[in-house]
């Protein structure tokens, strides 16, 4: 990584910093689509790539990149300093033995890539043939020469040691702390983080011992609609929130039947779901942040007995969004408020909105949960006159207040 002020501020008035993503849903190596005969690669790939890169340095970069020809110095300063960036990028290891590019160049890459917003890893080897990308980076820069390719990028990607990646996200978050970035990334006094389910990728074809596996119906060219299966992985991300920025603080694998026999399961007889997956993120949470973390936001998956008992065995709050109807505790509360005038109205002079709430607390309609429930309900009317309702479930002391 490099920190020279001429060298780092140069790809801010360059548009080699402009991510080129390829076109969706093309492959390199198929024949293009407009009828040349030729790979996608030697035929419209370039001119592709080019529309891309105007189309990002259009409205893609972040503002704060753009409004100034020193900020990337600046930040990259400030992560070298604060957070020995070097030394965390450094530190990253994979199974590669002897190999030519280093550890540290490609993941140097992917940090700066994320820094542009670059979409792709395809994107990505786009911008390893410039000159400033490279200087960027801390290589030598060689013009219309890749520093490296998106195959290297994979390849390290496949064997980097994922638990030092994992364990890096504490050493940022607690460093951020001590400087005070989270002090205005407050609810209500609580500091919040959200947990859901996350699906990257799913393929027809390729597939690798951990995938989970579902069936899909597809339409042939004949017409003809078969039923084939499809692979994917999923994962359960929590995600500190907040009115400023938001940052992953947890991330784990739902596992298949493979996945969970190797971590020491005795005879699985199923993949499991993503609530299993989510209350052992709830444990790691706990045992890496301790109190850091104040309350939980969950979607309608959650609100059960098992995971109300979970939150509240780890001493945590939640807010769970509550959708059927026919489901405890929401059952209940509506049958409480049916007939009854909403417990205050609020009118949004910035949005226009008017709003009707509803409240009731102390429900203990979960026999799987032994505790106290409040539940709120509001009902959003617009400028337009259209409607909708939402409902949560709150548990812990202090998301109550």
């Amino acid at each position: 990584m490099h920190t020279n002020a001429e060298q780092t501020s140069q790809p801010e008035e360059n548009d080699s910093t402009a991510s080129i993503p390829t076109a969706k849903g093309r492959r390199r190596n198929l024949l293009c689509t407009c009828g040349s005969g030729k790979k996608y690669k030697y035929c419209c790939l370039k001119r592709d790539q080019q529309q891309s890169r105007e189309a990002v340095l259009e409205k893609g970069l972040p503002g704060w990149i753009l409004g100034s020809r020193r900020k990337l110095h600046q930040f990259e300063k400030y992560a070298c300093k604060v957070y020995d960036l070097p030394r965390l990028l450094g530190g990253l290891r994979d199974g590669r033995q002897n190999p030519d590019i280093p550890t540290f160049d490609v993941m140097n890459c992917l940090f700066h890539a994320a820094v542009l917003r670059t979409p792709s890893i395809n994107a990505i080897e786009g911008n390893l043939k410039e000159p400033d990308f490279q200087r960027l980076i801390g290589r030598r820069p060689t013009p219309g020469k890749k520093a490296f390719s998106a195959d290297a990028i994979a390849d390290v990607l496949d064997v980097v040691d994922l638990q030092q990646i994992e364990g890096t996200i504490p050493d940022v978050i607690f460093q951020a702390e001590r400087n005070k970035a989270f002090r205005e990334q407050l609810y209500g006094s609580l500091r919040c983080a959200a947990i859901d389910g996350w699906e990257p990728f799913c393929s027809y074809q390729r597939c690798c011992p951990h995938c989970l596996v579902r069936k899909v119906k597809r339409k042939l060219k004949s017409g003809e609609e078969v039923e084939v299966d499809q692979y994917y992985h999923r994962y359960v991300v929590a995600m500190l929130v907040g009115p400023l920025i938001d940052v992953v603080v947890g991330i784990e694998p739902v596992r298949n039947k493979v996945a969970r026999i190797e971590a020491g399961e005795r005879e699985p007889s199923t993949d499991e779901g993503e609530q299993t997956a989510a209350m052992r993120l709830l444990d790691k949470l706990r045992a890496t942040y301790g109190t850091f973390i104040n309350a939980f936001i969950f979607d309608g998956l959650y609100p059960n007995g098992p995971v109300l008992t979970k939150l509240t065995d780890l001493e945590y709050d939640a807010l769970i969004v509550l959708r059927k109807e026919n489901n405890e505790p929401l059952k209940e509360a509506l049958t409480l408020w049916e007939g009854q005038p909403p417990c205050k109205v609020v009118d949004d002079p910035d949005t226009g909105e008017h709003i009707e709430f509803w409240d009731v607390d102390g429900l203990e309609t979960l026999d799987t949960y032994k505790g106290a429930v409040r539940v709120i309900r509001g009902v959003v009317t617009k400028k337009k006159g259209t409607t909708h309702a939402w409902c949560a479930a709150i548990i812990g002391n202090k998301a109550r207040k």
